[in-house]
């Protein structure tokens, strides 16, 4: 399983797991991505199955990762993500969220049992996902939601029995002890499994270039960037790997 970046979908990141099989030993896609969610946490769920015949090996015996092809090489421009499936939205909802989907995982057609991880989506796209649904409805769900209902039609009626509700309370602010290690979010495990397959990868060093005329105050700017810091608490904190991690 590696995370790559291809020209089709999104454009951006995603987990690709190349598949070798015995003799009379296939499963559908459908089936092995079951088997994987069965044991592994969303976010570690490969958004493309890609089937081999043999896994391509450097001299050493070890893989040799630049030779994988790419899904869009397998299986066609659309790579490993399955067309759409299903009937098309029955509802005003399902047709917003059909809109979101296409968006969000640049595919032109979605049905409302179509799985949005199936189709491609994976944890950052449903933090956006999630987003998009509180504009366009109104409602607080929590991201667990789209996890417990992955399909159109699922998601639609959670959107719709929250509406009846007058949407889900937001969780209250609890403070947490600072005094010891704290436990990586969703999101920080999933960079951290990603920088695990792709050390030298770039893909997360996101930068911005501003042209400032005019005298720069330095003490301002420093100020302003302190404050910053300040109010958001991921600009001071750092992954440590353990001690059996490093000796590895």
């Amino acid at each position: 399983m590696v995370a790559r970046r291809y020209a089709s979908g999104a454009g951006d990141q995603r987990l690709v797991a190349y598949v070798v099989t015995e003799p009379g030993e296939a499963a559908s896609p459908a089936e092995l991505r079951a088997r994987l969610a069965a044991t592994l946490p969303p976010y570690m769920v490969p958004s493309y199955l890609v089937p081999l015949a043999t896994l391509p090996l450097l001299a050493n015996g070890k893989v040799d990762r630049r030779m994988l092809p790419t899904p869009e090489e397998v299986l066609g421009e659309l790579g490993a993500a399955p067309a759409a499936g299903g009937s098309a939205p029955s509802s005003p909802v399902e047709e917003v969220l059909v809109a979101l989907w296409s968006d969000l995982l640049n595919v032109e057609q979605v049905g409302r049992e179509d799985d949005f991880f199936a189709r491609g989506g994976h944890s950052l796209l449903a933090t956006q996902l999630v987003s998009r649904v509180r504009s366009a409805f109104g409602v607080e769900l929590p991201l667990r939601a789209l996890f417990e209902h992955p399909t159109v039609a699922g998601l639609a009626e959670e959107i719709e029995n929250a509406s009846r509700l007058g949407g889900a309370a937001p969780p209250p602010l609890v403070r947490v002890d600072r005094g010891t290690n704290l436990p990586l979010s969703f999101a920080q495990q999933r960079l951290w499994f990603l920088h695990q397959l792709d050390s030298e990868s770039p893909a997360y060093n996101m930068s911005l270039s501003l042209l400032l005329e005019g005298p720069l105050e330095v003490a301002t700017l420093e100020l302003a960037l302190s404050a910053v810091v300040r109010r958001h608490e991921a600009l001071r904190t750092r992954s440590q790997s353990s001690t059996a991690d490093r000796s590895r």
